[in-house]
């Protein structure tokens, strides 16, 4: 054999060589090239160096569908991809060179730095090419696009392009999240949210004309409070003026108690009420008086520091109902601010730092929460702050807290084209249907994307401009190089930059911004297949039939192939979706480097090898997390071992029988090669079905229990019958154990492909097999007319039936190769009678019972049953007292219908009672000579007496295994006859014919005579003296 043992850590890489060499794949993709396609879209992952756990799951899942579809000969385009510019790379690279900000880079040298970048790039893709081909991933790696080829984003300039022609694309004033740490706007879908303490604070805003009358806000960001130009109020509100000492101070009346109690007042009176509106138009003045440090024209504006009306963004839910308005700082300020002619004023620079504003000059937004807090204090304005914990945005790449600041920036407008794209959705296909609704909720608050960000290693924005609202958009290289008239080779910056545009006696210049990276990935669905340059196979394969990421794409690459296919093609790039969850540790928290509590795939790899890793996360119900266990995975690869074992039994059988079991056609079959066969195809049947739905995550345990089937069921059942059968019977067996196997490998090698192709090339070579692997091989198709539900559910039942008669063996201690006279069941369930009834052969083998019958009752066995007041009582409450003494006057019927129906049911107070099992204690009397055991079908009841006949038999079995360990211990194979001598006072000459057939022996004899030369080895059987003479039979 080419792999004699289950070693992973060797097997797998020589399985990996021998794809490389044999080109297994590539073949594949040769044959198929003519036939129907079928689009895979490669979701981009990162190119941050070595993968971790979360990527081995994805692409794990990924190759399921991608080796199911090329078995069923389709055409599979499977190129694979990755995301390459953004910040990552330049934090990687000014990690390297201890590079602080974009002040810095600048002085590196911004060419170098970009060199720097991409060679970082190029050397990770690299880097995960290897990793993701350890797993076993089967993607087409020779050319993955790549982000920062010019052809790549010149696909992204024409989408910018076709996005102005519809008159989709706007630059505007827009107050944004905005990432202090990477000085740059941050868009909704790069968010992420994390719970963290902050301070929030209540505010007292004098009356310009009244100084003894104070507004109360409340505010949770302190550093926002300088920035202040309005009031927000509830139109339809309820306000209260409160005499608190000498002031007066506007609450809204819901809230006045709490805010009262917050500031520690104990002594107010209420003066008047009124509706917010009354208070609309009032003047304020600022509690820091920081007008002085306003532009001209803001002070200047008859709304600045006035009460505003804002139904929608006020309410009594908390606070103090007034709500401070910074229209620089939020988008809903901003919002407010716009409706009433207030600029979105802003002074807080690309780092955070407000710049300009008097004593102000140099705090840091957020960061300086307490200081702004001890100027406000310092001013008499606070009258109350406390701590709170929240959900707060976070840079998705800096995981710093985001503040909000004013910005010019790019945008798409697709906030109209939602209620085409939830139209599209509705016909698009979700695993799990809970993502459908997700993406449809996303797609509900859907709001103009901007496309812009302010930094360097990025897809330059094609927008060349001369001046303030003069521009030109360019969508391809062909189109600047006749504007320009120059030649371009690199389109990254800084070389792009030096390209200008002479046009009507005017110098067009390139805006400084690069594409937010959500456009890189946005475009895929049409850069994967090289369009706009190759319509050749856009007009083939576009939309990707399938696509498959995990559950924080919703917001991400799912919403951005849908809003850029829209924007450039008018339609959805994708018709099914699979979506999975996320990786956790063992105790369910999310996997970081700064917990120290990742586990990379290597790792796992090396110890229990890539199919097992593969085949633990792989059942995972789709869109849910997985808590990443090491026993778990530990688990799968011993049931590998199981697998592995099949394989080495039916070649072993093959080399003791000299039977080819690839050439047999269908035998006639007993009942238990017609049950393992029916449940190999019933298998097939629903695996291809699952497939077909996209049900990835289910098809993993069906297959499992396949193989496990056929080795703890069939082959156990089948043992003897392999190596001691007719020839027919061996025939039976081989191309029973052949069929199952090979077929299950061909499902088996979408999980665990490594092992499944080791199995099978051993197969080739000793069975002489012509395909070059598994792969290869057409997709496994169910006959129906092997299929036997019947069968299965019998077979099913008989499980059950020899579970409970082992455990009745187990409680008289008789081990199970001891015989038993009788077994007797007693069971109202007519599977049970028909199991019994039709495997009665297999029934007797494997319970080893010399009878086996089916009754309604056992003489003798006396029922008694008591109410379980713990179980029914949670259940019925005040009825349980007279539902338990029901149940314990009538202790007989109800265990007669329990044991029935599995419930008993009856009326009280007008009220329907359902007793079930576990609402009763059931105890029984059998009768003298039986022991009892039970089963979900009913009851097993094994018969005590033993005859010495029985016993005789069981001393002849115990002989047997004694004899078949001293032939292991001697070295001797399987194919070796012996001579066997045998000192026993017991008689065992009705079995000598068995023991002769099973321990292999061409001569035997048993006596109480010694025989002949050394004794080989004595034992005992219980209390009973044995002594062996055993020698290789000479031929």
């Amino acid at each position: 054999m080419l792999f004699e043992k289950y070693d992973p850590q060797t097997l797998e890489p020589q399985i990996l060589e021998y794809w490389q060499q044999k080109r297994i794949v590539e073949k594949l993709r040769e044959r198929d090239k003519k036939n129907k396609k079928f689009y895979f879209l490669q979701g981009p992952p990162y190119t941050s160096g070595k993968i971790h756990l979360g990527h081995a799951w994805n692409m794990a899942l990924k190759d399921i569908i991608l080796r199911y579809k090329r078995m069923l000969g389709y055409n599979v385009w499977d190129r694979m991809g990755y995301d390459m510019h953004g910040l990552p790379t330049e934090q990687k690279v000014m990690k390297k060179f201890n590079l602080k900000n974009k002040e810095d880079i600048l002085k590196f040298g911004l060419a170098e730095f970009m060199k720097e970048c991409h060679k970082f790039c190029v050397e990770m893709m690299e880097q995960m090419n290897e990793d993701f081909q350890r797993l076993g991933s089967t993607l087409d790696y020779t050319d993955p696009y790549q982000p920062i080829a010019n052809s790549f984003m010149e696909a992204e300039w024409l989408l910018i392009k076709t996005a102005q022609e519809k008159g989709r694309l706007y630059q505007g004033l827009r107050t944004m999240p905005w990432d202090a740490a990477t000085q740059t706007a941050a868009a909704k879908h790069e968010l992420e949210y994390k719970q963290i303490k902050d301070i929030s604070i209540y505010v007292k805003f004098p009356l310009a004309d009244d100084q003894s009358k104070y507004f109360i806000v409340w505010t949770t960001t302190p550093w926002t409070i300088p920035l202040n130009l309005a009031i927000m109020v509830n139109p339809e509100l309820h306000y209260a003026e409160v005499k608190v000492g000498k002031e007066i101070w506007i609450v809204a009346e819901p809230l006045l108690e709490a805010v009262m109690s917050k500031a520690k007042i104990e002594k107010y009176s209420v003066k008047e009420k009124h509706q917010g509106r009354k208070l609309a138009g009032l003047k304020y003045r600022h509690p820091l008086n920081i007008k002085q440090y306003l532009p001209e024209t803001l002070q200047k504006n008859p709304r600045l520091f006035t009460v505003l009306l804002s139904s929608e963004y006020v309410d009594a839910s908390s606070g103090t109902g007034l709500v401070h308005c910074a229209p620089g700082c939020g988008p809903e300020d901003y919002e407010v601010g716009h409706l009433n002619h207030l600029p979105p004023f802003n002074c807080v620079n690309e780092e955070g730092y407000f710049e300009n504003f008097g004593p102000y000059n140099g705090w840091k937004a957020k960061t300086d929460d307490d200081k702004f807090i001890a100027a406000l204090k310092e001013a008499g304005a606070l009258i109350a702050e406390e701590s709170y914990i929240h959900d707060y945005p976070h840079g998705e790449r800096s995981h710093e807290p985001v503040i909000f600041r004013t910005t010019k920036q790019w945008f798409f407008k697709v906030e109209d084209l939602k209620e085409k794209m939830l139209e599209a959705n509705q016909k698009i296909y979700w695993n799990p249907a809970a993502a459908k609704n997700a993406f449809n909720s996303w797609l509900e608050n859907l709001r103009d994307n901007s496309i812009t960000k302010q930094r360097y290693w990025g897809t330059p924005v094609p927008i060349w401009q001369a001046g303030e609202g003069d521009y030109l958009v360019v969508g391809s290289l062909a189109e600047l190089e006749r504007l320009s008239g120059k030649k371009v080779i690199n389109m990254h910056l800084p070389d792009i930059d030096k390209v200008i545009i002479k046009k009507n006696d005017k110098i067009y210049r390139r805006i400084p911004d690069v594409l937010d990276v959500w456009i890189d990935a946005g475009t895929v669905s049409w850069n994967c297949l090289d369009y706009p340059q190759n319509k050749e196979n856009f007009a083939r394969y576009f939309p990707a039939d399938f696509i498959l990421e995990g559950k924080d794409q919703i917001r991400g690459w799912f919403n951005l192939l849908m809003i850029a296919s829209f924007l450039a093609l008018d339609k959805p790039s994708f018709k099914n979706v699979f979506m999975h969850g996320f990786l956790n540790d063992i105790n369910g928290v999310k996997m970081s480097k700064s917990l120290g509590n990742i586990i990379p795939p290597d790792e796992i790899i090396d110890a229990r090898g890539a199919d097992a890793l593969r085949y633990y996360m792989c059942q995972t119900a789709a869109g849910e997390d997985i808590n990443f266990s090491w026993d778990e995975c530990l688990v799968k690869e011993r049931q590998l071992h199981i697998l592995w074992n099949i394989h080495k039994l039916l070649l072993n059988l093959v080399a003791e029988t000299k039977i080819k079991p690839q050439k047999i056609s269908l035998p006639t079959l007993g009942a238990e090669e017609k049950y393992i066969l029916s449940r190999l195809h019933s298998t097939i049947k629903l695996i291809t079905r699952l497939l077909e739905e996209y049900r990835l995550d289910e098809i993993v345990q069906p297959i499992e229990d396949l193989f496990l089937e056929l080795s703890r069921a069939y082959i156990q059942i089948a043992r003897d019958k392999s190596a001691l059968g007719t020839d027919e019977e061996k025939k039976q067996c081989l191309y029973t154990i052949y069929t199952v196997l090979l077929e299950t490998l061909k499902m088996l090698q979408l999980i665990a492909p490594f092992i499944s192709e080791a199995i099978y090339l051993n197969l080739k070579e000793e069975l002489k097999l012509s395909e070059l692997s598994l792969s290869h091989f057409k997709w496994p198709e169910a006959n129906d007319k092997l299929i036997d539900p019947e069968l299965e559910k019998s077979m099913e039942m008989a499980r059950e039936i020899i579970t409970a008669a082992l455990n009745a063996r187990e409680k008289i201690k008789r081990n199970l190769r001891w015989p038993v006279q009788e077994i007797i069941i007693v069971s109202q369930n007519p599977e049970a009678k028909k199991a019994v009834k039709n495997l009665q052969g297999i029934l007797k083998s494997q319970i080893n019972a010399k009878t086996i019958a089916v009754k309604e009752s056992l003489p003798g066995v006396v029922a008694a049953i008591t109410a379980n007041p713990s179980k029914i009582g949670p259940a019925y409450g005040a009825l349980s007292p007279k539902i338990m003494a029901e149940i314990n006057q009538n202790s007989e019927p109800v265990a007669a219908e329990l044991q029935k129906n599995h419930c008993y049911n009856f009326v009280l107070n007008k009220t329907k009672i359902v007793v079930t099992r576990e609402m009763v204690n059931i105890s029984r009397t059998v009768p003298e000579g039986y022991c009892e055991a039970e089963g979900s079908f009913g009851l097993v009841y094994l018969n005590k007496n033993i005859s010495a006949e029985l016993d005789r038999e069981g001393f002849a079995r115990e002989l047997i295994r004694n004899i078949q360990q001293l032939r292991k211990n001697q070295g001797l194979q399987k194919t070796d006859r012996i001579k066997l001598q045998v000192k026993t006072n017991l008689n065992l000459q009705p079995w000598v014919k068995e023991i002769k057939e099973k321990v292999g022996a061409k001569h035997i004899l048993i006596s109480n005579e010694k025989g002949t030369g050394a004794v080989s080895e004595t034992f005992k059987i219980k209390e009973e003296e044995f002594a062996v003479w055993l020698s290789k039979a000479v031929k």
